[in-house]
């Protein structure tokens, strides 16, 4: 990392370069993200991205991860907000903003491009499909006022379902996907309530 960046400018940059991704993706799909363009969005270098992120597939997954960090702080802030654990209610509004939310990975990939980017990402790296056993497991134990016989192992396959859904959505009716969505945010509920 060059000297001339403080560490207020580099967390800038770093979190400039982040949106700017995000808005490639939103934009235009997997395919259309380019470095060239993310640094150029931030009035940096091509050879200054790279001393943020070795790679495009480690800027796509930290991309992901910062995502994903937002939508669980969003529920634990909304947890607290509450006074204790989320009612059905509260776990549908948040389901709802995260599989609706246009930075919703599985809304903008489909399952080729989901497959790409994996691949990009380095080896010691992966991204579940929507949710992994902790998150599951933090709503089941300490965010959800859930049903005492929750099934963990089924509240994570319907999530899964819904990433599937998303990504293998050519082969679905387009005019009943959302409710396609919202039927299985429901089954998840049921799940955990």
């Amino acid at each position: 990392m060059p000297a001339i960046f403080s560490q207020q400018s580099k967390d800038e940059l770093y979190r400039g370069m982040i949106e700017a991704g995000w808005r490639q993706l939103v934009s235009g799909g997997v395919r259309s993200l380019r470095v060239e363009q993310v640094a150029q969005a931030v009035g940096i270098a091509k050879g200054t991205f790279y001393s943020f992120f070795p790679s495009k597939g480690d800027f796509i997954y930290a991309m992901l991860m910062e995502n994903r960090q937002h939508a669980v702080d969003e529920l634990e802030d909304e947890c607290v907000a509450a006074g204790g654990k989320l009612g059905r209610d509260g776990m549908r509004a948040w389901f709802q903003r995260t599989w609706r939310s246009q930075r919703n990975i599985f809304r903008i990939a489909d399952e080729k491009e989901y497959a790409y980017l994996v691949r990009s990402f380095p080896q010691e790296r992966s991204f579940d499909p929507a949710t992994d056993d902790r998150l599951v497991r933090w709503i089941v134990g300490e965010v959800a006022d859930v049903s005492p016989n929750v099934d963990e192992h089924a509240v994570e396959n319907l999530q899964m379902s819904l990433a599937f859904t998303l990504l293998y959505r050519r082969f679905l009716h387009p005019d009943a996907l959302e409710r396609t969505v919202d039927a299985l945010i429901e089954a998840t509920l049921d799940e955990l309530f």
